[in-house]
């Protein structure tokens, strides 16, 4: 191991205090003093005659301590940190500890449980890396002793302490997430589209360049010791390219684990969630036209650890209103769908609308229209219709015309029929309805020198036997098929 040091190396307490910084005793990483108020600070003198076999802690009022736990997390450090004149450890762990003058916020790196599998094996579990700065912190630091074992505290490298020269976060982040995509990395026979979907996740919620993906994808594959690791590191390239892009829901279909956990992955390098974008349109997916105004939406969701797709059935109004789109999948599915914007959800339900397919058992007779045209033949079965117009006017019956093939009704006659059957159709709807679907038109016309208000369908197809055809009628009829037949 090759170390780096120059003639102003911090080894003692003396040297420590003599830079003005604030150190604490500790023992077995315990602090041995009230350490925690702004004035706090102890002589030399209090150090030779009390501490002076103590550990040495820095307090982290203007520091910041990568503390790396796991040990792939060093595998990245090259490709991701900006340079750190200050790394110590131990023995066992020399390059564990990096310090930069400073302060960030305090974060942990540590996966979720649900990958408990990948990380059990390691000795610090699921954690991967700390980034701790601020005074109510401290980092043991050279030459302090580790523990009892007689380890001792050791400078890897060390230059200075200097400021760090990008974004700590977001650096430490990639090096984080680098590490727990490796750590949960797939077994043969899906890391294709494992790779495939951390382009597509990175390429749709960030500005990373093609490039700096391809670099992001094939360093992980190739940490993974993936035989086919130089496939991968174009995946950025391809990715940006292709028709459709895999993110999220895909790794966490792969993974066999819920979308939050591979969100919280992903967080460490900034990719927000909380416009759900992604998530919410992979969670919605084909729409399926079941019959009319009836649609059935395909919803993915995990059940016990399982990924299944679950069938919801709506109407037209239902999957153009957000809100009640959101509250029909989680009472009928019980999936929660995270939240996008107004218009994220417009379009990705209009993208969905136009692209769906009918069912396979769709039922034309599931068809409004279809039913009201039914209900409308069971009237005239049930009235009957009738040659002679006086029944139209007397008994408010249906009647028709044989020569000029048309059918009069009276539009009382036919609500009442509907109100007996308890079919609820508004007035207006039901005149609409008439006009629309019957194509029929309003007829004032007169029986017998008397007013017969009636509504009339032109070349209507009667059966046999819904037609009343007697007396003086029938005659009539008869003539007139004579004459049509030319005897």
């Amino acid at each position: 191991m090759n170390y780096k040091f120059n003639n102003k190396t911090l080894n003692t307490y003396e040297d420590w205090l003599d830079l003005g910084h604030v150190i604490i005793p500790t023992d077995q990483k315990i602090a041995r003093v009230s350490w925690k108020k702004e004035d706090f600070s102890l002589t030399k003198e209090e150090w030779k005659k009390n501490y002076s076999k103590a550990q040495i802690a820095l307090r982290l009022d203007k520091h910041i301590d990568l503390d790396v736990d796991n040990p792939i997390v060093r595998r990245f450090i090259p490709y991701y940190l900006k340079g750190c004149g200050a790394v110590y450890g131990r023995k066992n762990n020399p390059y564990s500890h990096y310090l930069w003058e400073g302060s960030c916020k305090f974060t942990q790196y540590i996966l979720p449980k649900s990958f408990e599998k990948n990380f059990e094996k390691f000795e610090k579990g699921a954690v991967l890396c700390e980034l701790r700065s601020g005074k109510e912190r401290y980092t043991i630091v050279p030459e302090s002793p580790y523990d009892d074992g007689g380890e001792i505290v050791k400078w890897a490298e060390y230059t200075n302490i200097h400021k760090y020269s990008g974004n700590i976060k977001v650096d430490v982040g990639k090096i984080a997430l680098s590490t727990a995509l490796t750590i949960i990395y797939p077994p043969t026979g899906s890391r294709d589209i494992y790779c495939t979907a951390i382009a597509g996740t990175l390429i749709k919620n960030t500005d990373w360049t093609t490039e700096d993906i391809d670099k992001f994808v094939g360093n992980i594959a190739e940490a993974a010791n993936d035989t086919e690791a130089e496939k991968r590191n174009k995946k950025g390239t391809t990715v940006k390219k292709a028709e459709k892009q895999y993110g999220i829901p895909k790794l966490a279909e792969t993974l066999n684990v819920d979308q939050k956990d591979v969100v919280k992955l992903f967080s460490w390098v900034g990719v927000k969630y909380a416009a759900g974008g992604e998530i919410a349109q992979e969670t919605i997916g084909d729409i399926i036209e079941y019959g009319h105004d009836r649609y059935e939406v395909k919803v993915n969701a995990f059940d016990n650890g399982i990924l299944k797709e679950k069938l919801i059935r709506v109407d037209g109004p239902t999957l153009m209103n957000q809100k009640a789109f959101y509250d029909a999948v989680i009472s009928k599915s019980s999936v929660w769908i995270p939240k996008m914007k107004a218009t994220d959800f417009e379009t990705i339900m209009k993208q969905k609308f136009e692209a769906r397919d009918q069912a396979k058992d769709y039922d034309e007779e599931a068809d409004e229209d279809l039913v009201f045209v039914k209900y409308f033949s069971e009237y005239i079965k049930k009235e009957q219709a009738f040659a002679d117009k006086i029944n139209l006017l007397e008994y408010k019956r249906p009647h028709f015309d044989v020569v000029k093939k048309f059918l009069d009704f009276n539009l009382n006659s036919f609500e009442n029929f509907l109100n007996e059957k308890r079919i609820k159709i508004k007035r207006v709807d039901l005149v609409m309805n008439i006009q629309r679907i019957l194509k029929a038109k309003k007829y004032r016309g007169k029986v017998k020198n008397r007013s017969c208000v009636s509504w009339r369908i032109d070349n209507y197809d009667i059966p046999k036997e819904d037609l009343v055809i007697d007396g003086e009628i029938a005659e009539e009829v008869k003539e007139v098929k004579e004459i049509t037949d030319g005897t």
